[in-house]
């Protein structure tokens, strides 16, 4: 098997080219090749945009988190605070700040997670996991005992919770917890 390829360079010369049937199995086994070849390579940008989301949290300073918290709605962050509580009734929420001690962010920590051990008052810490806005109503108020001050003994809420709810900024957001790191 040929195939006849016809060149016209001038209208008075025809050239023709003859290509072995050998030939023609392998431009069409190459174009084959070359076709899919490209046709794959466009999947990339999205493995691309997916290595860039398991990258982990983004890092956040407190100051950016307060100015413009609706920006890290439901991402994953990490943002350094001091802890100015741990709940000692479920050892399951904390509250760090920032820069401005009136400030508070809230920590919740899942059923799967353990409680925070309370010799993290007073530390730096790095926290990572969610920010969300929680239902309302959905941060747990008790009375007793406490490991903020010894001071809220017997009132029926913590100072902290008091805090928390009569603050403007980050009062209506909770952070999802997955870890910290203590700094200091």
């Amino acid at each position: 098997m040929t195939l006849k390829i016809y060149s016209y360079l001038s209208a008075s010369k025809r050239t023709t080219i003859k290509l072995p049937g050998d030939m023609i199995k392998k431009l069409f086994s190459f174009s084959v090749i070359a076709f899919l070849l490209i046709s794959c390579g466009t999947g990339g940008t999205r493995e691309a945009s997916k290595e860039i989301q398991d990258q982990g949290p983004v890092k956040v300073e407190f100051a950016a988190l307060v100015a413009n918290p609706s920006d890290y709605v439901d991402k994953d962050i990490s943002v350094e605070g001091k802890v100015v509580h741990v709940c000692m009734h479920s050892g399951k929420k904390l509250f760090i700040t920032g820069d401005n001690p009136d400030v508070r962010l809230y920590i919740q920590a899942g059923e799967e997670m353990p409680k925070f051990p309370t010799e993290l008052l007073g530390s730096v810490v790095v926290v990572e996991g969610r920010l969300t806005r929680p239902v309302t109503g959905s941060v747990e108020v008790h009375d007793g005992a406490h490991a903020a001050a010894p001071a809220e003994a017997g009132a029926d809420t913590c100072e902290t919770e008091k805090a928390l709810a009569s603050q403007t900024a980050l009062a209506d957001m909770m952070m999802v917890y997955s870890k910290h790191t203590v700094l200091k």
